[in-house]
């Protein structure tokens, strides 16, 4: 696989993976106002419900690893529920076009002129990470990715952030010692409940932990939508820094996908 494909797959789930080295998120070490348990549920409920038909916005890409430090454009066009386009240039010239659908991922490479067509098991065999189509458009709206209003969740003890765990403190012990160890979800308010200002998961199967910060937000058509994302993967073998800066965001103003594989192109290898 060619380098700009493994940049765009990066931005189509984490655009991706996603994790975090602590259960705390960069806040300000001050005291804040004491919150019920259920009013930050009922933050997280709504933040997660908010729906939207249409998406767009041409993202800078920022992303460093051990060995490539490399920035490149990203159109991103979505249809609510139906489909998240990703076309990826550098230098102006268009390199990758990938389609992701509730069901399948497509990637034309216009570079070696070659295609990738799997279902979304394909993300789970690369990455070793299990997510779904509505993952993708969680993390791209700024939601919170993963969210189920119908399992439970539990408030870290931290008077400085207002946390929500998928798992209590006494089991996150106990899944260390699990043969299949299940993959453990922070989620962080910001200030005034109003939007999510982090969201970090671990898997403790592969030593991944990757950390998703909303650093900024701005308001467009009635949406507090992401401004700048910085996005930090660590690994075992290394640590990779993604920053996605958002500009000419629309939401809800009809959009076109054009995604079309040309008859010569091959199965990529």
């Amino acid at each position: 696989m060619s380098h700009f494909i493994k940049y765009s797959f990066l931005f189509v789930i984490a655009i991706v993976l996603t994790a975090c080295s602590s259960a705390r998120n960069a806040l300000d070490d001050e005291e804040l106002p004491k919150q019920k348990d259920t009013e930050l549920l009922a933050a997280l409920d709504s933040l997660s419900n908010v729906s939207f038909d249409y998406f767009y916005s041409k993202v800078s890409t920022k992303y460093k690893d051990s060995a490539q430090n490399v920035s490149f454009k990203t159109s991103v066009r979505m249809v609510n529920d139906s489909a998240v386009n990703a076309l990826i240039t550098y230098a102006r010239i268009p390199i990758i076009n990938a389609l992701v659908t509730p069901d399948s991922v497509k990637i034309s490479n216009k570079r070696d002129k070659c295609f990738i067509g799997e279902d979304l098991n394909y993300f789970k065999q690369r990455f070793g990470v299990d997510f779904d189509y509505e993952n993708v458009e969680e993390l791209l709206f700024g939601k919170p990715v993963g969210f189920n209003p119908e399992e439970k969740y539990f408030r870290v003890n931290d008077p400085s952030a207002y946390t929500i765990c998928s798992h209590k403190k006494r089991d996150i012990k106990r899944n260390e010692r699990k043969d299949k160890r299940e993959i453990i979800t922070y989620y962080h308010l910001n200030k005034d409940l109003s939007n999510l200002a982090s969201t970090q998961i671990i898997s403790p199967e592969d030593s991944t932990m990757i950390q998703i910060d909303y650093v900024e937000r701005e308001l467009i058509n009635g949406y507090m939508l992401p401004k700048l994302v910085d996005v930090t993967i660590y690994t075992p073998k290394q640590v990779i820094e993604v920053n996605f800066d958002y500009r000419k965001t629309r939401v809800n103003e009809p959009t076109q996908i054009h995604f079309v594989i040309p008859e010569s192109y091959e199965k990529c290898k």
